[in-house]
């Protein structure tokens, strides 16, 4: 029972994070719904609408369902993906003062941590098969994002540009590719995390035991 309420309180500060930051980028950061169209944004708003539905849930249930398992896994899996992109990538092309500065210290940064400390703490057991689900966002994300760009098409001003990430710059074919690789890279993250939650019950159990 003092598990599950930490969770619960974990969850809270979790998606209050998510949604005061949303709330102050528009406030301070002078941030617009356009923002909407970038994963790290939604990755983010996912893991807090997650955060809160999970509240909710165990509230009503005093359990997790499968399918509640699931959501939030992926969900931490996408912010995972945000977390490494960032650290790995965009960081040392732009300069880490550039990808952690205002809002997105908190997004790139500190609510992903924080969401895969709960996951890996908190969060139940994820089988084998289980773990496919983790591509689903960027399988979602993908398809969205190059029907926006077949229908509207690519666009000239990189300002309005439907490409906004550049995946098309070398044609379909590549941004289909480069979908493809984040997806595997998703899923890998999926297993990292996985793996990392099984280490986390064993310590804890081998505590228990003590």
């Amino acid at each position: 029972m003092k598990k599950n309420t930490a969770r619960i309180v974990v969850n809270a500060i979790l998606a209050a994070a998510v949604f005061v930051v949303w709330i102050l980028n528009f406030v301070i950061w002078k941030g617009s719904w356009n923002d909407l169209r970038y994963f790290t944004v939604l990755s983010n708003l996912l893991a807090g609408v997650t955060a809160v539905l999970w509240i909710v849930v165990y509230a009503v249930k005093r359990r997790t369902p499968v399918w509640l398992t699931i959501l939030k896994y992926l969900a931490t899996v996408s912010v995972f993906v945000t977390f490494l992109v960032i650290l790995a990538f965009l960081g040392p092309i732009h300069g880490y003062g550039k990808v952690y500065h205002g809002t997105n210290l908190y997004y790139h940064l500190f609510i992903p941590l924080f969401a895969i400390a709960e996951e890996i703490v908190f969060g139940e057991e994820i089988s084998f098969k289980q773990s496919l689900f983790a591509i689903a966002p960027p399988i979602v994300y993908g398809i969205g994002y190059l029907t926006n760009c077949l229908v509207n098409g690519i666009g000239e001003e990189w300002a309005t540009r439907n490409d906004w990430y550049g995946f098309l710059l070398w044609g379909y074919g590549v941004g289909v590719l480069i979908f493809v690789v984040i997806c595997a890279i998703s899923w890998g993250l999926g297993l990292v995390l996985r793996a990392l939650k099984r280490l986390a019950r064993k310590i804890s159990w081998a505590e228990d035991a003590e």
